[in-house]
């Protein structure tokens, strides 16, 4: 017989299509013995070697005429079908579609919200076109733990002749809440008004509706008003020349009206008053001070382009060495630059301070809970998968490959993803204006449909499906199909229970997180409310005096104290506990080197003390003629005294201490026990209390009764409307309850513990879900095993302790873990205040013992279910 060529032959099987190689070389060779016996060997040969080469790839056809080209796996018909069949399938599984969906919408709608209220507190001022050139100037004493946002009001005007770095310096004063008449109607109305200097213009991006912006605000008795308020006021916009009385005492005219101001703003102003005004309203504001400053008065600047603030540091020191002189205060005392973009995350004129940490906390709350979410749908659906084998199995045996099943379990996941989505944006609908009112913030259902959000939720959603459906797609797709066949089982069952149960213990985990954290969160709430302040808060009315003339307001005490509910009244620069106090530098020059001391000021008449309960330690209380500036008398707190190294309060008592480093002193009379003069975040100053009569802008009335009924408030209330209406006719008459006004300075940790609260809820019920979906599964797994072992005598007790000892386990290992997380968590937490409470072992337990009891009641109707079922039915179940 005769042999083809066999170098011919080796390249043949070495290059020849691998699939076909036998077949063609079988069909080559008996055309090989056709050839030798029609045309003779040599010819053979050569056709057998033609034929060969052309069988070679590249030559060789890419394709038999048996072979298909395979589908395009995401063309539209391919699509369509995935849909279908995810339809298909979601409808057959409604119990664990019903889960998964409300689960991930539970997820999805707290992701959404969270992000609603994070680009709400970071589109503060975004809007200024110059805002990468705005800063305020805040004074940095080496002695406090953070830079005041108020500053000297000499300042402003030095600025303005030895910094040419800046293109503008605008001076701010804001007077809160204040009497303003219209004297064409005589309407009064109580509105927020800032004093302002002409820069503002220049600094902000307002639009005026009428006036010119470069003089409207640059002369005596000007102001500028919003369009809203020239409606409120007058009933018009065309209001240019128009009147308004200030406090009853100085006529302002219109001089401009402005576009209404962005919700998003810091600079929140509907009455701007010309700086120049200030001091024909108030003769004795110190314009030109540089002794002491206060958060109300704010400098802010305007960069000229190509200028840093790092540039001025030396610019500042010069001036501080050229005007305040004196060489300790330059050396504990600097200036600083805050950029725009981070004024709204401190003590800024919006009413609103956000706090970075409380955001990035909230950032994680929604990944947290959307994780959770995820978490159920990759074990339910993992967990289904024994239901799915054979669907898989049969497949893979036509010819499905591993591409397009994974495609199918991603359409699935999105599918679903989808219509939690639809379903989140409604569940955000409805809970967007609980959770405004909650952060206080103003936001509306407009906010929710804007192409933002829009993107948001597109790019969660897709996120969330991919993240979601991911594993379950490989491991599904990667299933053999000779187990789905002939075992019905998924092979390496071990690792899928292991690794379900890794993710229950993480989502036990982040509860339990969640839980801790609420429980400790409010514990220093509760600390809050009963901390010893040093001061009696219970039972005092407040009350801001439109004027501090001297004859009036002791008509006014006198009057208040008739009535029988009326217990004392006192007047003041503000509370003994207030968020915006008056600083002050003083010296104590006993010795080589004097003593700096950065000092509190509370200004108060001789009632003080006794109506809001503070303790004199020695000395005499302050007398209402302890006024003159040649002998000041003033009260110290014990703090004080340990600044100026004297522990003993009785050796403090005739001690002279000085303004600054001027020759003016005061003369210490008495010393009273140490009381929060700021909020619990903040440790207690150093502070004097002294008579400033010029000072007096509140009233603080202490009711007879620590806890009076209502009808007893009711009564003081009228008592104190008609003798205030009685002493200042033409003004309007507002209150507040001091224990609540103090109670706000805590509305940032309200905040979190309710948004805490709210999203541990959430947490828990999505966690809830899914133990109850892979306990239902359990369960229908066991159900032979249950129905044997009630056949050989187990109680319903044992078999469900059997049932839910396993989760109990996962329970136990999350708190193990869930424990030092939570710990460091809030340690760091609580370092925002000075005065806080203890982490105490217990909340830890305790949050275990609430996780085991919540596994236990998901898990025990399932449980007991099975247990209670038929064993005959459960051995003819299977």
């Amino acid at each position: 017989m005769k042999t083809p060529p066999r170098f011919v032959t080796w390249l043949l099987k070495t290059f020849g299509h691998p699939d076909t190689s036998e077949e063609v070389q079988g069909d080559l060779l008996e055309l090989y013995d056709h050839w030798v016996q029609t045309v003779g060997q040599r010819s053979a040969d050569w056709r057998y070697s033609l034929s060969a080469l052309k069988l070679l790839r590249p030559l060789a056809k890419s394709k038999t005429a048996n072979e298909y080209p395979p589908p395009f796996l995401l063309g539209p018909s391919m699509l369509r079908s995935y849909v279908k069949i995810a339809w298909r399938n979601i409808k057959h599984a409604r119990a664990f579609a019903l889960i998964n969906g409300f689960g991930l919408a539970l997820g999805i709608a707290c992701a959404l919200l969270v992000f609603l209220v994070i680009l709400h507190e970071t589109s503060y001022d975004q809007q200024q076109t110059k805002k990468d050139r705005i800063y305020r100037v805040e004074t940095v004493n080496a002695s406090d733990g953070g830079p005041h946002p108020g500053t000297y009001t000499e300042l402003g005007v030095v600025l303005l002749n030895e910094a040419p770095e800046f293109e503008a310096v605008v001076p701010i004063m804001n007077k809160w809440q204040r009497g303003l008449t219209i004297p064409v109607t005589g309407e009064i109305f109580k509105e927020k008004v800032v004093f302002v200097g002409s820069g503002i213009s220049s600094l902000l991006d307002y639009q005026w509706v009428a006036g010119n912006a470069k003089t409207a605000l640059s002369q005596p008795n000007q102001v500028v008003i919003t369009e809203s308020y020239a409606n409120k006021f007058f009933g018009t916009a065309n209001v240019i020349g128009k009147t308004i009385r200030y406090d009853s005492k100085q006529d302002l005219q219109v001089s401009g009206v402005l576009k209404d101001h962005n919700q998003t703003t810091n600079f929140p102003f509907d009455v701007l008053v010309s700086f120049p005004t200030l001091k024909r309203v108030e003769p004795d504001y110190d314009s030109h001070g540089w002794s002491g400053f206060g958060d109300n008065f704010q400098l802010y600047t305007l960069l000229k382009p190509g200028f840093t603030p790092e540039q001025l540091t030396k610019r500042f020191h010069a001036i501080q060495v050229k005007y305040q002189k004196d060489p300790k205060t330059i050396e504990n005392q600097h200036f600083a630059l805050n950029p725009l973009s981070d004024i709204h995350y401190s003590f800024n004129f919006s009413g609103r301070q956000a706090n970075p940490k409380l955001l990035r906390m909230l950032a994680l709350i929604g990944a947290f809970v959307l994780l959770i979410a995820c978490i159920n749908f990759i074990n339910l659906t993992t967990a289904q998968a024994l239901k799915r084998a054979k669907e898989i199995g049969v497949r893979k045996a036509v010819g499905s490959n591993r591409l397009s099943l994974i495609y199918q379990f991603l359409t699935e996941a999105g599918l679903i993803t989808f219509l939690a989505a639809l379903l989140a944006v409604i569940l955000a609908w409805i809970t967007l204006p609980s959770i405004a009112t909650m952060m206080g913030l103003p936001l509306t259902i407009a906010d929710l449909f804007t192409w933002k959000v829009g993107a948001f939720l597109v790019g969660l959603a897709s996120i969330t499906s991919l993240l979601a459906g991911t594993y379950p797609a490989f491991r599904l797709s990667g299933m053999p199909p000779i187990w789905a066949l002939k075992n019905n089982k998924l092979p390496s069952g071990e690792r899928s229970v292991t690794l379900r149960q890794g993710l229950v213990v993480v989502q036990f985990t982040i509860s339990m997180i969640l839980i801790s954290s609420a429980l400790l969160i409010n514990r220093q709430l509760s600390f809050f409310q009963n901390a010893d302040l040093g001061f009696n808060k219970a039972a005092i009315i407040t009350i801001g005096l439109p004027s501090n003339e001297p004859e009036k307001l002791q008509t006014l005490r006198a009057q208040l104290k008739e009535s029988p509910q009326i217990k004392d009244v006192s007047f003041s620069f503000n509370s003994a506990s207030a968020e915006s106090n008056w600083m002050q530098g003083m010296q104590y020059r006993k010795g080589a080197t004097p003593i700096e001391i950065k000092t509190q000021m509370k200004m108060g008449d001789s009632h003080y003390l006794d109506t809001y309960g503070i303790q004199l330690l020695a000395g005499e209380k302050l007398k209402d003629t302890d006024t003159s500036s040649a002998a000041f008398k003033v009260l110290a707190n014990e703090i004080f005294l340990s600044r100026m190294g004297i522990s003993r309060p009785e050796a403090a008592v005739g001690q002279k201490i000085y303004y600054g480093d001027g020759n003016q002193f005061a003369t210490i009379v008495g010393v009273v026990k140490n009381f929060h003069v700021n909020s619990l975040h903040q440790k207690i100053d150093p502070t004097l209390m002294q008579v400033v009569p010029n000072n007096f802008y509140q009233a603080g009335i202490k009711l007879q009764s620590e806890a009076p009924t209502v009808e007893a408030i009711k009564t003081a209330l009228a008592t104190i409307e008609k003798s205030w209406k009685a002493t200042f006719p033409n003004q309007l008459f507002g209150y507040d309850f001091l224990d609540k006004t103090l109670a706000d300075a805590y509305k940032n940790e309200t905040r979190t513990a309710q948004l805490i609260e709210t999203s541990t809820l959430i947490a828990i019920l999505i966690a809830c879900l899914g133990l109850f979906g892979l306990a239902a599964f359990t369960a229908e797994q066991r159900t032979k095993e249950i129905g044997v072992r009630k056949v050989l005598g187990a109680s319903v007790i044992s078999i469900i302790t059997l049932m839910t000892k396993d989760f109990l386990k996962l329970v136990l290992i999350a708190m193990v873990i869930a424990s030092p997380i939570a710990w460091y968590a809030i340690s760091q937490w609580l370092q925002n205040f000075e005065f806080k409470t203890e982490i105490s072992w217990w909340v830890f337990a305790l949050t275990g013992l609430l996780m085991a009891v919540i596994a236990m009641l998901t898990v025990s109707y399932q449980s007991t279910r099975a247990a209670l079922m038929n064993p005959v039915k459960s051995l003819r179940s299977e």
